[in-house]
């Protein structure tokens, strides 16, 4: 079933009103805190039972001695208590919730991280190796539930529950906070040190080493020690906010919890509320991000005809974004808010590369080919291409498209003119649209396709997840998201001319992943030639 747009955003407020209240007796996030960096990603990953003396310096673990050398270096980091069960909850939700050992199951509705993080729009996923599918489950082979503490508790949904086999290797799909839990052997409980830093490498530095370009960061932490007296463990951030070095202020879990709510400006959960926050590490004073272009894809335009194109980039970075380009066709220029502007004055291909910088320093390019085709003419008579360009009919025709896409609903999604639009997706579950009508541009023409885009959204957490692509045959000519959600119609335009003398087939096709939904909807398309 769809979600209509007002309803829809009505749903989503009852959800967040839900969550509030979920979390009424968390501490509310003060406005005046310290500057902290705001990382895309946090991972955190939690080792067994080990004292810093017995990692720092120690041949069998140069992998977490390399984390300690290229990262921060917490000299005095100390577990709360033991066993191991309380110290998971004291990081995950600031209090061992009266928890003294390690029985299971346990059950809790606290205040904890992932709620604060989904109170907030924002992301959490927990990746336990070889976590069972019944997640009620105390031990499994080498799982071991007393080390997973989010399962424990019912304001954390069973999808942010996760095997580590389903960490994924491209880390911008990593959610806002992650936690990494090895199992019994690799978080050296049961095996070796040696196993548990070959584990650690093998598995997370590829994530480190992208993290150390890309405005994220790895926590590497202990439960508690061996039992020595001090429950001294080691601890280490590792990515591009943190600047390295041996840190000697005292920190614990809550004061790991307490940094990572102040990031992401959460409420507080227990005794996080008291907690210090570690300020001292960052680069820049906290002002460390990053930049990232979007592609705009391959480009086409003709000899005389105005051209416009709006470059998109992300940047957390916090200062002023700039934008430069070379190799533009001749005629055109680009601004310093990345609009590229002009009317081209001579045919051929160039390859573009757009460079977004912000001021703070961190760039980004992205390099794409601009075709810039002769004038039209040769007795190309002006005509409009598109058959029922308006949906006007109430049916698809000749367009062909997936159930339910023309739409005639107009108090759920206004159509821009008349009676009728078509209308990709919104359905609040994974799904698919398309819409698609082949045509024959004549020779010796130029052609112009322009239509009317609405795009209305429930996702919040700034990811692109549900998207809109047009493509002319096999080949892509945009892709919106829901990122480029507005309030009305915009109208888009793209040149077309590179494909007179041909049929092709125009696609729509809408992409949305379940998350929540997002409305693709068209109106009033036209394909002019002349």
């Amino acid at each position: 079933m769809r979600v209509p747009r007002l309803a829809g955003a009505a749903a989503v407020l009852g959800l967040l009103c839900g969550l509030s209240t979920s979390v009424a007796a968390a501490t509310p996030a003060s406005a005046a805190g310290p500057a902290l960096p705001r990382p895309d990603h946090v991972v955190v990953v939690m080792f067994e039972n080990t004292s810093e003396s017995s990692i720092l310096g120690n041949s069998q673990a140069p992998y977490f001695n390399q984390l300690a050398n290229t990262g921060a270096n917490f000299t005095d980091s100390s577990a709360i208590e033991h066993p191991s069960q309380p110290n998971y909850l004291d990081l995950f939700s600031g209090s061992d919730e009266g928890v003294t050992d390690d029985s299971c199951p346990q059950t809790f509705s606290t205040d904890n991280e992932a709620a604060e993080l989904a109170a907030k729009g924002l992301s959490f996923t927990g990746y336990a190796e070889d976590l069972p599918t019944d997640l009620s489950t105390c031990t499994s082979g080498e799982y071991a539930r007393k080390h997973v503490p989010w399962v424990n508790f019912t304001n954390v949904p069973a999808s942010d529950s996760k095997p580590f086999s389903a960490f994924p290797t491209d880390y911008s799909q990593l959610p806002t906070v992650s936690w990494v839990i090895p199992n019994l052997c690799d978080d050296i409980h049961d095996c070796s040190i040696a196993t548990g830093d070959t584990w650690l490498k093998n598995n997370l530095d590829g994530y480190v080493q992208w993290a150390k370009t890309h405005n994220s960061l790895l926590i590497t932490t202990f439960d508690e020690n061996d039992g020595t007296a001090g429950n001294q463990i080691a601890t280490f951030f590792d990515g591009q906010p943190v600047k390295p070095g041996n840190y000697g202020e005292a920190i614990d879990h809550f004061s790991v919890l307490r940094t990572i709510e102040d990031m992401y400006g959460l409420s507080y959960a227990g005794a996080a509320a008291q907690a210090t926050p570690i300020t001292d590490v960052w680069n820049g004073g906290g002002t460390t991000g990053s930049v990232s272009v979007t592609a705009p894809g391959n480009q086409t335009g003709t000899v005389g005809a105005a051209a416009s194109l709006q470059l998109r980039a992300s940047d957390t970075a916090g200062g002023t974004l700039g934008w430069s380009a070379s190799g533009l066709p001749a005629g055109l220029s680009i601004s310093q808010s990345g609009l590229i502007t002009g009317t081209p004055t001579a045919a051929g291909t160039s390859s573009v590369t757009v460079t977004a910088t912000d001021s703070t320093g961190p760039s980004s390019t992205a390099t794409f080919s601009w075709t810039v085709n002769p004038a039209g003419g040769g007795g190309c008579t002006p005509a409009q291409l598109l058959g029922n360009p308006g949906f006007e009919t109430g049916s698809a025709a000749p367009w062909s498209s997936t159930s339910g896409v023309v739409n005639g609903d107009l108090n759920s999604e206004p159509a821009h003119s008349g009676n009728y639009d078509a209308w990709l997706d919104g359905y609040g579950s994974a799904h698919t649209d398309t819409l698609a009508q082949t045509v024959t541009i004549p020779a010796n023409c130029t052609a112009s396709l322009s239509f009317w885009l609405h795009i209305d959204t429930q996702q919040t957490d700034g990811t692109a997840h549900d998207t809109l692509t047009l493509q002319a045959g096999s080949t892509t000519l945009r892709t919106w998201s829901n990122l480029d959600a507005n309030t009305g119609y915009a109208q888009q335009t793209l040149d077309l001319s590179a494909y007179a003398g041909q049929s092709v087939t125009l696609t729509f096709t809408g992409t949305q992943d379940g998350a929540a939904q997002t409305s693709f909807v068209i109106d009033d398309t036209a394909l002019n030639i002349s």
